[in-house]
């Protein structure tokens, strides 16, 4: 029975973070509505960064993005599935939105990586990540399917599908075996187009976890009950040896 709160509590979330990819917006928060329970989505974030994930609980959940100052900038409802993790982007474009993107794990041996084209000026690019090219005349607002590569360093590249020409371009982009990474082009609106790249579902929180385990939340649920159980079969067995010791020291039978 003591599992039962904060177990149940911790295996029946979804992980949740944030992209703010909103041009010119300023800072903003993500927040997440369900069941009348109202949280927020890490910390406030601004132009170009990734939250950590947040514990949310799974089911039909409203998100609401909020200016510094608690104007309403966009909102969306979206399902949520137990354990699985997920990305919210806010995008701009003249009528702000925000996209709810699952996230997938990576095959055994291999790297996986996708791309979402968040920049609304640009028109149509490619993204190359190497010699691969991993996105062609992706639209904004697109979402690209993931790739499966081998794990390294590669560079990435946008680019133009007219002529090639580059937009931008960033070295060092390290993915490793058994991973996804999600790659946002982002820019415009008087800001420099660029690519942030983000692996998924390893982000660690920013802010304080929501679930009330820490970064245990994440793990295997058959580890953290094997945790937990040894946890109170200890404190039991203390107990009882406190209690035989006490007895002893009296003489009592």
């Amino acid at each position: 029975m003591l599992l039962a709160g904060p177990a149940a509590s911790a295996w029946g979330d979804a992980r949740v973070r944030f992209v703010h990819a909103i041009p010119g917006a300023g800072a903003a928060q993500l927040h997440a509505a369900e069941g009348g329970i109202s949280q927020r989505i890490g910390r406030q974030a601004g132009f170009g960064e990734i939250g950590g994930y947040t514990g949310v609980p799974a089911g039909r959940v409203t998100f609401e993005l909020r200016a510094r100052g608690g104007r309403a900038l966009a909102s969306t409802r979206e399902q949520l599935r137990n354990r699985a993790h997920y990305t919210v982007v806010a995008l701009g474009g003249g009528s702000e939105q925000l996209r709810v993107l699952r996230e997938g794990g990576g095959p055994g041996g291999a790297s996986r990586v996708r791309v979402v084209h968040a920049a609304p000026e640009l028109g149509r690019v490619d993204v190359r990540l190497g010699d691969a090219r991993i996105a062609q005349r992706a639209g904004f607002g697109d979402v690209g399917s993931y790739t499966t590569v081998e794990p390294g360093a590669y560079a990435l590249a946008v680019t133009r599908p007219s002529d090639g020409s580059n937009i931008a371009a960033r070295g060092g982009v390290a993915l490793t075996a058994g991973t996804s990474s999600t790659a946002f082009v982002i820019g415009s609106a008087g800001e420099p187009v660029r690519t942030i790249v983000a692996a998924d579902r390893t982000a660690a929180p920013r802010g304080a976890p929501a679930t009330g385990l820490g970064g245990l939340a994440d793990e295997d649920p058959e580890l953290l009950l094997a945790l937990l159980a040894g946890l109170l079969a200890a404190l039991a067995g203390g107990a009882v040896y406190v209690a035989l010791t006490s007895r002893s020291r009296r003489g009592g039978p």
